[in-house]
């Protein structure tokens, strides 16, 4: 009788160190897997803002072409028909690139709305290790328990032994 509690409190012991494995092993999964998440991340940052230094170039570019247009308003007075010929060029360019910039402006729509999701998923993560840290500490609670209940067995069946040697 001894020997059968003693093989089921240590297939019991067993079972739960193999979950608490398992929990271990999912928790190394979840960090990998978080950490890839983040390089992932870093790496859109890293184009999202290479994409707004694009944005701030073609600004100035914008804003250069303006400048000589203007310069070209004043020194071509006299030629109108020439004149004519490199404002409809200016104008031309200025048009693609305000379809550029607007089309910047939806990508850049879309990647902050892209970014929130991956902030609200890695929320999720965040409050999924959580939870799986408290149920590890649950665990470790009960196999101290059981740990302890062991102890407590073991002496109790010393004292019974040791009443029984005395009846001998």
């Amino acid at each position: 009788m001894y020997e059968d509690e003693n093989k089921i409190r240590l297939s019991d012991n067993l079972a739960n160190a193999e979950g608490i494995f398992k929990v271990l092993k999912e928790k190394e999964k979840m960090e990998k897997y978080l950490r890839f998440f983040k390089l992932d991340f870093a790496k859109m940052v890293v184009g999202k803002e290479q994409a707004l230094a694009q944005l701030g170039n073609t600004q100035i570019a914008l804003s250069d072409l303006k400048e000589e247009l203007e310069k070209k308003k004043i020194l071509d007075k006299s030629a109108t028909n020439i004149h004519h010929v490199f404002r409809a060029k200016a104008e031309k360019e200025l048009e693609l690139i305000k379809q550029e910039l607007e089309l910047m402006n939806q990508e850049r729509g879309k990647t902050m709305k892209e970014r929130d999701e991956v902030m609200q998923e890695m929320d999720k993560v965040m409050q999924e290790r959580d939870e799986l840290k408290k149920e590890k500490k649950k665990l470790e609670y009960m196999i101290g328990d059981l740990f302890k209940h062991k102890e407590e067995t073991k002496s109790k069946i010393r004292k019974v032994r040791e009443t029984l040697d005395e009846f001998e």
